[in-house]
């Protein structure tokens, strides 16, 4: 088949099932189901996998949920909280999933049951960053990759930079005493407000979302610090962020930074990491940052840590439980921001999604690297 001839590295790919699978995937016809929803459409990813290196044989398409926005909302929320278990799998997919060698999904479950079903699978893949609707455990244990995409780093980092602006600033507050009839110039950051540049961030995560808007920071003239143990500061400099400054732990992004910004992924290692004891070292000048994961927060600490003064204000995209209760005290405080979730709303990033995904696959089958098979550290060679 033409498509060997575009592998440059094939001998490279050991973290997929080893070099023969590999191969299968681009030199003989590949059974593949696909899973669509109200959101991204099967049609754009049966074309997104047609224009790739895959060798499509047959492709199977199915629907999972329905048109209605609230369903899709809550099952959503259902399986970022709760795993792959949390909602229905698509119609049809037990039976398709038989004799599928890939399968590529957006939201629609992928849970235990159906990975042991699937005797030939060879590849999952998703078109989201997220990967809680899949059982990647399961995968593991059958050593089949999960391959995802960052499709909303840009948005969500535009989102973010747009957060720390306006919770600095009382931006969304001013509106607020104003059409309330209030002409205010008091807020409860008065004699602290300063220039952007003159504050330091902390971002806690440099994953593709912490770049993108470390990159926003650094031309704006924004000193950067950042934690994550996964990333060297070798890999730093090769990414042209060499500018970010790494500390040593978690704890000192909290105690130096003017704003803390959140940007780790939500793993059950990291459900509720953020607690009273990070709050308590922070500024009591600082902001605190949240557009990764409501999940990540020890919500009673913050609420506490906010009502004690331990730092000035949060601007929360997420919080634990959505929607946010009507009872929850943080809507009756004006030192918090709060927005409902829609930091990767993006026109044209979740439709278009199917495509950034196989270009990453494809780019994978050139060089041999990839930063985005989730497992890899779980997968035999």
């Amino acid at each position: 088949m033409e498509f060997i001839t575009h592998v440059k590295n094939i001998n490279g790919f050991k973290k997929i099932g080893g070099v023969n699978r590999m191969k299968d995937l681009i030199s003989s016809p590949q059974n593949i189901v696909v899973i669509g929803d109200m959101y991204v459409s099967t049609d754009v990813m049966v074309e997104s996998l047609e224009k790739s290196k895959i060798n499509c044989g047959k492709i199977t398409q199915l629907f999972w949920g329905d048109y209605d926005k609230t369903h899709f909302a809550e099952n959503q929320q259902n399986l970022e909280n709760h795993g792959s278990d949390a909602a229905p799998i698509a119609e049809g997919l037990e039976e398709a999933i038989v004799d599928a060698d890939i399968v590529m999904t957006h939201f629609s479950p992928i849970p235990k049951y159906i990975i042991e079903k699937g005797k030939n699978l060879k590849l999952i893949l998703t078109s989201r960053g997220g990967v809680e609707h899949i059982n990647v455990k399961e995968a593991s244990n059958h050593n089949i990759p999960v391959f995802n995409v960052i499709r909303n780093a840009e948005p969500v980092a535009d989102f973010a930079l747009g957060l720390m602006l306006d919770i600095t600033r009382n931006i969304t507050l001013s509106d607020k005493f104003i059409r309330n009839g209030q002409w205010m110039h008091e807020y409860y950051n008065t004699g602290q407000i300063k220039l952007f540049n003159g504050h330091l961030v902390g971002l806690v995560g440099i994953g593709n979302v912490g770049a993108a808007i470390a990159r926003r920071l650094n031309a704006l003239g924004v000193s950067i610090i950042a934690y994550d143990s996964f990333v060297s500061e070798e890999r730093l400099a090769q990414q042209g962020l060499g500018f970010i400054k790494k500390v040593e732990t978690m704890e000192d992004v909290f105690k130096k930074a003017d704003i803390v910004s959140l940007h780790l992924r939500l793993t059950p290692e990291t459900e509720g990491i953020i607690n009273e004891d990070y709050f308590k070292l922070m500024k009591k000048t600082a902001y605190f940052i949240n557009t990764a994961r409501g999940g990540l927060i020890d919500e009673d600490a913050l609420i506490t840590s906010l009502q004690k003064g331990y730092f000035k204000g949060a601007a929360l995209d997420v919080v634990k439980k959505e929607p946010i209760p009507s009872d929850s005290p943080l809507i009756k405080m004006d030192n918090v921001l709060l927005t409902s979730h829609i930091a990767g709303m993006s026109e044209d990033a979740v439709p278009k999604s199917p495509f950034l995904l196989m270009a990453e696959l494809d780019r994978y089958f050139e060089t041999g690297v990839t930063n985005r098979i989730v497992n890899e550290k779980d997968l035999e060679a």
